[in-house]
């Protein structure tokens, strides 16, 4: 059983009627700004924010900025006097969602798979989950008794984004050709490559580095409000990481059975903690034999057993990933669409 933790609310304004309010309610936690790099700095922990602009302080953000990290940051906001009118409608069912503890389905999300090396089936991960979303949620969407019950539906588009060095491997697994990152952010008459569902981002790297990191940064953040699932496949580091980070939900550090390779996942696992933080960065070891015991003193957060043909991308590889990423929510799709049940989405 999962049990909700206090909702985080971030109150930026001076109507005393909002606190009387969240000070009524057992089940909120408050902090108080306004000044914007106050603001700024408690968004992260936010998951509402209760703000009147002409009571803010711009210091040592302009009011522009400020919308813009909001924005990055997908923390909910409204107004004082939409809040006090109707606290409920802001509050009621809100929680805090953790990858692996899911207790309501994100509008969007964003999931990056890494490693310092290739050749440990990264790629082929990313495309597998993206093409399996989309595949099993489009199913869940045809469910007739799904839909009668009026639930939330989740969301079915998705994308991949490639940030990596030299050929695109997007393109080598697909055999698409398809325009690549500098055209699709520099050229609006380019147009995103679909297949099976999936937006294609390919990276063509010597040409991209070229262009400003707040460009790319707003290209990512136009497309990623746009997909419900976008999965990113990348090297790390990359010259390009900081313009598609902020937009990172949960990162999953890839090793195969390799010593080398986990080796190289623990560290830079350690890496990413540092920076993201402990609980948005998990541990995947891939194609897993049935006898491996998969390095037990490692912490592994998902092992995906061993697919033959897994370039073939049937959906095994996703299935897994988001039945422990979504969990316990992803079973209901998987049921739904691919077996029989019943939908809990609220």
């Amino acid at each position: 059983m999962v049990v909700a933790q206090p909702i985080r609310v971030l109150v930026a304004t001076q109507t005393e009627q909002v606190y009387e309010i969240l000070e009524s309610r057992s089940d909120v936690r408050y902090d108080i700004a306004l000044y914007t790099g106050t603001i700024r700095d408690l968004l992260p922990e936010a998951q509402l924010i209760i703000i009147d602009y002409d009571d803010i302080v711009e210091y040592p953000l302009s009011e522009v900025e400020l919308r813009e990290q909001i924005f990055s940051a997908q923390v909910r906001e409204c107004r004082s006097e939409d809040f006090i009118a109707d606290p409920d409608s802001f509050l009621s069912g809100m929680v805090i969602n953790r990858p692996g503890a899911m207790i309501s389905l994100p509008d969007r999300y964003c999931l990056a798979f890494v490693s310092y090396s290739g050749g440990i089936g990264r790629t082929t991960l990313a495309l597998d989950t993206a093409y399996y979303y989309a595949e099993a949620v489009n199913k869940f969407l045809k469910n007739r008794r799904v839909r009668r019950e009026g639930v939330k539906l989740p969301g079915s588009s998705a994308m991949v984004v490639e940030l990596s060095y030299g050929v695109s491997s997007l393109v080598s697994l697909t055999g698409i050709e398809m325009p690549s990152l500098m055209n699709l952010a520099t050229d609006p008459e380019s147009q995103l490559q679909v297949h099976r569902g999936v937006s294609l981002v390919p990276m063509d790297y010597d040409n991209v580095r070229m262009l400003a990191v707040d460009l790319l940064e707003r290209y990512f953040r136009r497309q990623i409000e746009q997909h419900a699932l976008t999965v990113v496949d990348a090297i790390w580091p990359h010259g390009l990481a900081e313009a598609l980070s902020p937009f990172v939900d949960l990162w999953v550090v890839v090793a195969s059975e390799r010593p080398d390779t986990v080796a190289n996942a623990c560290k830079l696992r350690e890496e990413l903690a540092a920076a993201y933080g402990e609980d948005r960065v998990w541990l995947l070891q891939n194609q897993t034999s049935a006898k491996s015991e998969g390095n037990q003193q490692i912490p592994w957060n998902i092992r995906v057993p061993r697919v033959t043909r897994a370039d073939e991308l049937r959906g095994e590889l996703g299935r897994t990933i988001l039945s422990s990423v979504f969990a316990p929510l992803w079973t209901d799709i998987y049921d739904t669409s691919g077996k029989a049940g019943a939908s809990k989405f609220k």
